[in-house]
C-alpha cells in the first residue's frame, strides 16, 4: 500500500498541462514538464538523503537480540511507527518492529 501510494504522489505533478506566471504585469505560459522534472528529482534526492541518514542508525532485531545496519532502500521502503521500522533481521531472517539501537 505504500509504495502505491508513493508512487500516486510522484505522479500528481503529471496532472498539470500548464501554468500561468503572471510577473510585472504580463502573463506567461509554463509548460508542465518545467515544474514535473524538478520537482521529481527534488522528491528522488529528498527521499534518498532521508534514506541514507536513517540507514547509518543501528537496529537491534527483537527476536534474537543482534543489532545490524539496514540498507538504504530496505529504510526507505519500510513500513515504520515512530522510530521503530519493520526489517528484515540479517541474522535470524525475521521480519518485525526493529528499534534504534542507542548502547554504545
Amino acid at each position: 500500500m505504500k509504495r502505491i501510494t508513493l508512487f500516486l504522489f510522484m505522479l500528481l505533478p503529471l496532472a498539470l498541462t500548464s501554468c500561468e506566471v503572471h510577473l510585472a504585469n504580463r502573463t506567461y505560459d509554463v509548460p508542465w514538464w518545467l515544474i514535473v522534472i524538478p520537482e521529481a528529482i527534488f522528491i528522488v534526492l529528498v527521499t534518498y538523503i532521508m534514506g541514507r541518514v536513517i540507514a547509518s542508525e543501528k537496529y537491534a532485531c527483537p527476536l534474537c537480540g543482534k543489532t545490524f545496519y539496514p540498507k538504504t532502500w530496505a529504510v526507505i521502503f519500510s513500513f515504520h511507527m515512530g522510530d521503530q521500522r519493520a526489517l528484515r533481521c540479517p541474522h535470524c531472517g525475521k521480519k518485525d518492529m526493529c528499534s534504534p539501537s542507542y548502547d554504545q
